[in-house]
């Protein structure tokens, strides 16, 4: 009988342990399950995927339609806007339907058509005649006018080619199809890509003056991107303001491309919270809000139900912050008002940054807590400088061209391609939607 009941106790005790095994495995299997469905609710709209990178798609089918009809108020009309005609035709009634003459009187309605003219290709041929010194005896050829070249393109046709193949993401295939059937001109391959080189060449001066004025300039927002050159691996760095735009095409992600682009810069930087953005100082960045607003969103949907009500009550405040400075910019609520409602703003972001702290077994937010907690003050430049974004959407605008551009040709096999790329993109981001560029034309 003792026999069996130590028998027993051992088995007891070896099943205790057993059970506690058991709920530990149960317990990481659990926190391991909750971390892989957190990450399969990443999107675009909680994390930095790009939209295409999106599991789920929204289902707009399911969504209820807008009670608000036509265009809202303030909204500025996009409807065609008559021009000035090349040609007027006159079209006067002649009988009624009653049999009687009409009587012109003195009003009329517009109707315009819109017509291409015939495209065919404006060729100059340049007779340089010869001639014989009486004196030496030697030859010489008339010289070409200043400012023609000796290839067979002229500027234009040259602007259309880097145009169609640089920034409107033409294979040079594409370019040769579109030159010969729509513009009736005939060339080689081969002059597609002379043509870009002599472009790269001519645009050198220019995108230095871009550099120039990016340095000079009060602030930029900087984003960066995946790129490809040879099949190794390297990044694409975008540098924008209202004003310009440059890209430049590089082997790093690292901080040494702002150290080599803009070392000693003095303007205000907008951006993420990148690492390699610390080499500005930090009375110089602004974070950018959008950002932000993703992280938060990303932390209201975690399981954890303590951190899911700090996570909604971030992604208020972010709403508050957006929809303040909406109001602000369109002003209809004075500066001093304006503080004061970002003054209490901060202190509930503060407050609910640091009650994440308080939350126990959820590392991941503890890291973007202390993280957003690190670079609070840089959160809030816009405050204080109407000039300045309070999001770094500007500059992912600006680079999603570059972005297309990698998508279709997939990347670049040569320096010269990325010179010529920086360049084109540059100068047609800088020229584009009415901005008045500062660099020579």
């Amino acid at each position: 009988m003792g026999l069996r009941v130590e028998d027993l106790s051992r088995r007891l005790k070896s099943l205790e342990q057993r059970i506690i095994i058991l709920e530990q495995e149960n317990a990481e299997l659990r926190a391991e399950n909750d971390r892989l469905r957190e990450r399969l609710q990443l999107n675009s709209r909680t994390s930095s995927l790009p939209p295409s990178r999106d599991l789920y798609k929204a289902n707009r089918k399911n969504r209820s339609k807008s009670e608000r009809k036509g265009g809202q108020p303030g909204h500025k009309p996009h409807g065609y806007q008559q021009q000035e005609a090349d040609e007027i035709i006159n079209l006067f009634p002649d009988v009624y339907s009653c049999g009687h003459v009409m009587e012109i009187i003195d009003t009329f309605c517009v109707e315009q058509k819109i017509e291409l003219p015939p495209i065919k290709p404006y060729v100059t041929e340049y007779h340089r005649w010869q001639g014989v010194c009486r004196g030496c005896g030697k030859k010489k050829t008339a010289p070409l006018p200043n400012g023609v070249q000796c290839d067979l393109l002229g500027d234009r046709a040259k602007a259309v080619i880097s145009s169609l193949s640089g920034f409107f993401n033409n294979s040079k295939r594409d370019v040769q199809q579109i030159l010969e059937n729509i513009f009736n001109l005939t060339i080689s391959l081969g002059l597609v890509s002379a043509t870009e080189k002599r472009v790269n060449k001519t645009l050198a001066s220019t995108y230095k003056d871009l550099v120039s004025q990016m340095e000079d300039s009060a602030y930029l927002h900087i984003d960066e991107t995946g790129h490809n050159c040879r099949g190794k691996r390297g990044w694409g760095w975008m540098f924008t303001n209202r004003d310009m735009s440059l890209l430049k095409l590089t082997s790093s992600r690292g901080k040494k491309v702002l150290e080599s682009m803009l070392p000693e810069y003095e303007g205000i930087v907008i951006s993420d919270r990148y690492g390699a953005y610390r080499h500005f100082e930090e009375k110089k960045r602004q974070i950018c809000w959008s950002h932000l607003k993703r992280d938060f969103e990303r932390i209201a949907q975690s399981r954890n139900t303590l951190l899911a009500c700090q996570g909604e009550s971030l992604g208020n405040i972010s709403r508050d912050v957006f929809a303040l400075d909406k109001d602000f910019k369109a002003g209809t609520i004075s500066r001093f008002f304006y503080k004061i409602r970002m003054r209490k703003i901060k202190k509930r972001m503060l407050h609910a940054l640091k009650g994440i702290l308080m939350i126990p077994d959820v590392p991941h937010a503890h890291r973007v807590a202390k993280n957003l907690l690190d670079s609070f003050d840089m959160m809030w430049r816009f405050v204080e400088n109407s000039e300045i974004d309070l999001t770094n959407n500007l500059a992912e605008r600006q680079i999603r061209k570059y972005v297309i551009y990698r998508k279709k040709s997939f990347f670049t096999w040569s320096q010269r391609v990325n010179e010529f790329m920086e360049r084109i993109l540059s100068l047609f981001l800088t020229c584009s939607a009415g901005r008045e560029s500062k660099i020579p034309s």
